[in-house]
C-alpha cells in the first residue's frame, strides 16, 4: 500500500556579498540538473511516456540532460541564477538566506516516469498557490526508486518580499496544500500530515502582544531599570535578569526572553527607553531620490521643478501628500500644462522616454546596465530611511498607542468641553486621563505627538512613492534592454528616433497633423547603404492615418522594404529594430530631401 507524497524543504544560506549568494544559487540549481540524477531518461518529444498532462503545463519546459527541467517567473532557465540574483540586487537582499531548496516524492508504487508530467503540474500549482511571487526552477530526478521533483526557490519575491517557513508553515500551509494537489492529480496522500495537532491555550501571536503591554506599562510607570525590574514582578511575573530579562506570566508553559518581542524589548533597548522617555522626539528625515523624467516631446517645455520636501511649506507638504494618496504624480504634475502632456509622461515604454532615463541615470554613459545600477543605489538609500523612520514609530509607539486611544474620544470629549453636551462627560474624562498620562510619563502634549505622527507618516509616505516611481522607472528599462535586439540604448535611440514614424503618428492621433515627411538615413558605421523613409498621409476603412515606408537601399539596389501599412503598431516596430539588428545599425545622420533618387529593385 502506498505511504503517500513527502515533501522537504531546506534553507540555502550565504553569506554577506553578491558573490556568495549567486555561488550557492549556481550550486543548487547545478545540483537538480545533474546528470547523474537520470536512472531513466525522458524525451520530452514522446508525449506517451509521460502523458498529455505536460501539453498543459504553462510555463517553459525542456530537457537537460535526460531531466524535465522548468521554471516560473524565469525567462531562461539556463540564466536562472542571473536572473534571481537581479531580483535580490534591486530590493537588496543578498545575505541570509538566498534561496529555498526542497523535493517532492511520490510513492514508490507510483513512480512511473510517465509521472513526470503531473509531477510537475503539482508542483506548478503549488507553487502558484503558496509562493506566486516568487521565481522557481524544478527538475524531475529518475535515479531513485521514487519518482521525485527538486525545486529551487528565490526567497526574495519580484514584490520584494522574502518567503519565511517555520514549523507552523509546514504544518499549515505547505503539507496541508501538498495533499490537497496530491489528491487532484491522483496521488496518495499523506495520512500523516492529516492528524489533528493539540493548540496552545494561547497563540504564540497574543501572548506576545499581552506581554509587551505589561512591559510597556512597566517602563511607563518607572524611571530606573530597577523600578521597572520591581513592578513587572509586582504585576505577577516571574523574572530573570542577565545578560537576557526573560520573563514567564503564570498560565506560560515556559518563559520568553524579552528579545523574541522585539528589537524595543531587548534588555539593552528596555534602558535605553527608560533614560530617554522624557526626551524630545528624534526626527527622520525624506530625502529627493526620484527624478522626473519628460519624454522627447516634452523638451520644448520649460519644466517649474517641485521642491524638495524639505523646503516645502506645511501647506504645500500637505498638498503634495494629498495629490499622492489620489494615485496622481506631483513630480510630473508641477509641470504640465495640459492632459496631452500627461499622456506623453505616462508612456513608460516610449523609446525617448526610456533613453532619458538611461541617459540621466547612467551620468551620461548611456549604459543602461548602469543606469539600472544607479537606481538600485537610490532605491537603497531610500528604503534606508523609509527603515530609519518606521523604526522612530517603532521607537515611540508606547506613547503614540496613547494618542492613537485619545483619538476616539477626542470628538465627544470636544462636544462636552465646548458645548457642555454632558452625555460625553464620560469621554472628555477618559481624554484628560490619558492627556495627562502622556505629560506625567512622557513629558509630550497631544499636540506634539499629534504633529510628530502625522509629518513621520507623511515622509514615510512621500519615500514611498518615490520607491514606486523608481521602480516603474528600473522597470521601463529593464523590459526595454531584455528584449535584446541592440546594445545600446542610445544607438536604439537615434536609428528609432530618425525613422520618426511614432512621432508622427502621435501627431496625427493626438493633434490631427498629417505631414508628408521624406529623409535619408545614413548609418555612421554603414556608409555603404542608405535608408529611405517616406511618410505621407493614408486612409485606412475612411479613416486618416500616416503610413510610413522603410526602403533599405546599397548603391542604389532596394535590399529590403518595410511599410506600416496593413501592420499595428507593435510589428512595424519590431520590423524597424530587426533592420537595425540586421544591417548593423549605430549612430546615424539624416539628411532631409525632396529630389527624387533612381532606384532599382533587387
Amino acid at each position: 500500500m502506498a505511504q503517500g507524497i513527502v515533501v522537504k524543504i531546506w534553507n540555502v544560506k550565504a553569506g554577506s556579498g553578491t558573490r556568495s549568494a549567486s555561488a550557492q544559487i549556481s550550486d543548487s540549481i547545478a545540483y537538480i540538473e545533474n546528470p547523474e540524477k537520470v536512472g531513466c531518461p525522458l524525451n520530452i518529444s514522446n508525449a506517451n511516456q509521460i502523458g498529455n498532462e505536460l501539453a498543459y503545463v504553462t510555463n517553459d519546459i525542456k530537457t537537460v540532460n535526460g531531466l524535465y527541467v522548468g521554471g516560473r517567473h524565469i525567462t531562461d532557465i539556463s540564466n536562472a541564477t542571473e536572473e534571481m540574483m537581479q531580483v535580490k540586487e534591486f530590493f537588496g537582499k543578498l545575505d541570509g538566506r538566498v534561496a529555498t531548496h526542497g523535493v517532492i516524492s511520490l510513492d514508490e508504487e507510483e513512480s512511473d516516469p510517465k509521472n513526470a508530467g503531473k509531477l510537475m503540474l503539482l508542483l506548478n500549482d503549488l507553487m502558484e498557490e503558496v509562493f506566486p511571487q516568487n521565481q522557481v526552477v524544478y527538475a524531475v530526478h529518475t535515479n531513485t526508486e521514487n519518482l521525485h521533483i527538486h525545486f529551487i526557490i528565490n526567497t526574495v519575491g519580484m514584490n520584494g518580499k522574502k518567503i519565511h517557513m517555520d514549523k507552523k508553515f509546514m504544518k499549515e500551509v505547505l503539507e496541508v496544500s501538498v495533499n490537497k494537489l496530491a489528491d487532484k492529480y491522483g496521488f496518495t496522500p499523506n495520512e500523516q500530515w492529516k492528524k489533528e495537532r493539540k493548540m496552545d491555550d494561547m497563540p504564540i501571536a497574543a501572548r506576545k502582544i499581552l506581554l509587551r503591554k505589561l512591559i510597556d506599562h512597566a517602563i511607563e510607570q518607572t524611571d530606573t531599570f530597577d523600578a521597572f525590574i520591581a513592578y513587572i514582578r509586582a504585576d505577577g511575573m516571574t523574572v530573570n535578569v542577565g545578560r537576557n530579562i526573560s520573563v514567564q506570566m503564570d498560565d506560560m508553559a515556559k518563559a520568553m526572553r524579552t528579545g523574541q518581542l522585539g528589537e524595543n524589548y531587548s534588555i539593552g533597548a528596555i534602558k535605553e527607553r527608560l533614560l530617554t522617555k522624557f526626551d524630545s522626539f528624534r526626527k527622520g528625515q525624506a530625502s529627493d531620490f526620484y527624478e522626473s523624467i519628460m519624454p522627447e516631446e516634452m523638451a520644448r517645455i520649460t519644466p517649474i521643478r517641485m521642491k524638495k520636501y524639505k523646503n516645502m511649506e506645511p501647506e504645500e507638504r500637505k498638498e503634495v501628500i494629498h495629490l499622492l494618496k489620489l494615485k496622481r504624480n506631483p513630480w510630473q504634475e508641477s509641470f504640465r500644462d495640459n492632459w496631452q502632456m500627461q499622456r506623453m509622461a505616462d508612456e513608460l515604454n516610449q523609446v525617448g522616454y526610456v533613453y532619458k532615463l538611461v541617459h540621466y541615470y547612467s551620468k551620461g554613459t548611456d549604459s543602461s546596465k548602469e543606469a539600472m545600477t544607479e537606481i538600485i543605489n537610490r532605491r537603497k538609500e531610500l528604503g534606508a530611511e523609509r527603515k530609519e523612520l518606521k523604526q522612530l514609530l517603532k521607537r515611540y509607539k508606547p506613547i503614540t498607542d496613547i494618542y492613537e486611544e485619545m483619538k476616539q474620544y477626542m470628538v465627544r470629549a470636544y462636544l462636552y468641553d465646548s458645548y457642555g453636551m454632558t452625555d460625553y462627560i464620560s469621554d472628555f474624562m477618559k481624554y484628560k486621563e490619558l492627556s495627562k498620562r502622556l505629560e506625567i510619563s512622557f513629558g509630550k502634549t497631544v499636540e506634539e505627538v499629534a504633529d510628530y505622527v502625522a509629518e513621520t507618516k507623511a515622509q514615510i509616505f512621500y519615500l514611498k512613492q518615490q520607491e514606486q516611481e523608481l521602480s516603474k522607472q528600473y522597470v521601463a528599462i529593464k523590459k526595454y534592454t531584455e528584449q535584446g535586439k541592440v546594445q545600446s540604448l542610445a544607438d536604439e535611440y537615434s536609428f528609432f528616433h530618425a525613422v520618426g514614424h511614432s512621432e508622427a503618428a502621435y501627431q496625427a492621433k493626438e493633434y490631427g497633423i498629417y505631414s508628408s515627411d521624406l529623409k535619408y538615413i545614413t548609418p555612421e558605421n554603414n556608409k555603404d547603404i542608405e535608408i529611405r523613409v517616406m511618410t505621407i498621409p493614408d486612409i485606412k476603412e475612411d479613416k486618416p492615418l500616416i503610413t510610413t515606408t522603410i526602403t533599405v537601399m546599397k548603391n542604389g539596389i532596394v535590399m529590403k522594404e518595410i511599410s506600416s501599412k496593413g501592420m499595428d503598431e507593435k510589428k512595424f516596430n519590431q520590423a524597424i529594430y530587426e533592420i537595425q539588428e540586421e544591417y548593423e545599425i549605430k549612430k546615424c545622420s539624416v539628411v532631409k530631401s525632396k529630389v527624387p533618387r533612381n532606384i532599382r529593385q533587387i
